[in-house]
């Protein structure tokens, strides 16, 4: 594992300042000293520090950010008394870092962007060949779980090594003509290029979330902050170890915006003790009454105390949403109450609520892939919640592993990986950990809210034909789902897939 600041923002008058002093064609010691001095103390925290005075001080900006460099220690303190002992965090968002992440487990990329204003741009399994590097857990090194593990990682890798080109053949024989449009039937390199994507997409349902992943990651210090107290708090050594990094990355470079990093019960304890309390609820409430089991599924016209509370009881079990809906409706007022105070038990003041809170009147309970689920994290600003990795909700097999006869292997791999996955969790061995003898086929079920704007993107970018099939056959369910819902018939006329778009546009304008 590497994680490295790759860089940070500074203040643009320091940089010139310096380029000032060393284009003097008799630069002296002093002046080399002075350009040394202002380089050495270029940090974020200098804009932090003239931003967060605007509100009450009439001078200029650039006056402001000049006074700022000048005293970065009397910035610190300022940055300080503001932001930790006044509370005002958010001028702490004017620090931005980036990190350079390398080597860690794509189940750990799941932990590390949770966080929703920061960018994350990921190494990519559908465009990016894998070579088969993976992370081994701390917890089962040593153990006799190594070396099962070690083999079922050979037999996913192996799975992958072998049989791409078959997979990437199969593609190679399809008319995608109509499909990829915007890629000309006559200009064989990209057709090339797409159907390469596509066999390295869908062979790769058979690598698990152990396998080695990087990506670029621009954060800023505030939600740095509660991401470092997040991993440290977790009962998972690859995400302590990637907190722990993260913080010797910029201890000293920001010490005025990033405080409050160590390990907090409100991180480490409040998720288990609602799965626990949840337990309790399901065995005092709980009688099975769900719908047909579909892809997607549409819940409107909510109260919102309902969805949320229904919201605490999904994240915390594994019950379908209309199940725990229908729990929450039996539950007696003084067990609802209680269910929502495990939320604050261990909660701070500037910790944030959990996301449940954000659910509304209408939400979308989806079942998908791991791989499916790669590519709906990043629509970050949507609340999304969801449920840990469920083996009983079956896997998804692609069309081109059917065709190909190479279902039945696939199979084998997953039940393998299953198989290992609840000997883990029979051990005690953490869910967090046991999932990584998981595969990229393996499902689980997530919540999905969206106003119709954040709908309508989501439609645009996974809809569109260049969208990974898996992904694109979720939203598309979503849409028709939206389409059909009482709330919004009307601005759902917009939902469309990119290669749509234009043809939409004309016709509800009737060009």
């Amino acid at each position: 594992m590497e994680i490295k600041l790759a860089g940070f923002n500074v203040d643009r008058d320091a940089i010139d300042e310096v380029k000032n002093i060393l284009s003097n064609e008799h630069l002296s010691e002093e002046d080399r000293l002075a350009a040394l001095y202002i380089v050495s103390n270029l940090t974020p925290e200098t804009i932090v520090a003239s931003y967060a005075k605007i509100s009450r001080d009439a001078r200029p900006i650039a006056e402001l950010r000049k006074d700022a460099r000048k005293d970065v220690e009397s910035a610190r303190k300022s940055n300080k008394a503001i932001i930790f002992t006044m509370g005002h965090k958010s001028v702490a968002e004017h620090a931005r870092f980036n990190f350079d992440v390398v080597g860690v487990s794509r189940r750990a990329v799941e932990a590390i962007e949770q966080n929703r204003l920061d960018s994350y741009t990921e190494k990519s399994q559908r465009y990016v060949t894998m070579d088969g590097d993976f992370v081994i857990p701390k917890e089962i090194q040593g153990t006799s779980f190594e070396p099962i593990f070690l083999e079922l990682v050979e037999m996913q890798v192996g799975f992958y090594k072998k049989n791409l080109e078959k997979i990437t053949d199969w593609h190679h024989s399809q008319n995608y003509s109509k499909l990829y449009p915007m890629v000309g039937a006559k200009d064989e390199e990209k057709q090339k290029g797409v159907r390469e994507g596509l066999g390295k997409e869908d062979a790769r349902y058979s690598l698990g979330l152990s396998t080695q992943a990087q990506l670029g990651e621009t954060i800023s210090a505030r939600t740095l902050e509660t991401l470092i107290t997040r991993l440290r708090s977790s009962d998972n050594k690859e995400f302590n170890e990637i907190g722990e990094k993260l913080f010797a990355e910029v201890d000293g470079i920001a010490p005025s915006v990033i405080k409050y990093t160590s390990p907090t019960d409100y991180f480490a304890k409040t998720r288990s003790e609602l799965n626990r309390f949840v337990s309790e609820m399901i065995g005092k409430y709980f009688t099975l009454k769900g719908e047909d089991r579909r892809k997607v599924n549409l819940f409107t016209g909510l109260k919102r105390d309902d969805s949320i509370l229904a919201g605490l009881v999904f994240s915390s079990s594994n019950l379908p949403y209309d199940v725990c809906l229908g729990l929450i409706k039996e539950m007696e007022e003084k067990d609802k109450i209680a269910l929502l105070n495990q939320t604050v038990k261990y909660q701070e003041k500037h910790d944030p609520m959990l996301r449940e809170f954000e659910l509304g009147d209408r939400v979308a309970e989806m079942t998908m892939s791991s791989s499916a689920f790669a590519q709906i994290k990043r629509h970050r600003m949507d609340t999304i919640i969801s449920q840990q990795y469920n083996p009983s909700l079956g896997f998804t097999t692609p069309e081109s592993v059917s065709a190909t006869g190479l279902d039945a292997s696939l199979m084998e791999i997953v039940v393998n990986s299953i198989q290992l996955y609840n000997q883990m969790i029979r051990e005690g061995i953490p869910t967090s950990v046991a999932e990584y003898a998981l595969t990229n086929a393996n499902r689980r079920r997530v919540l999905f809210d969206a106003n119709n704007r954040q709908a309508g993107a989501f439609c645009m970018e996974r809809e569109n034909l260049a969208a990974q099939w898996d992904i694109r056959t979720i939203a598309n369910d979503y849409d028709q789902l939206l389409r059909h819902s009482l709330d919004s018939p009307l601005t759902t006329r917009f939902l469309c897939g990119k290669h749509e778009f234009d043809d939409m546009k004309k016709e509800l304008l009737d060009l």
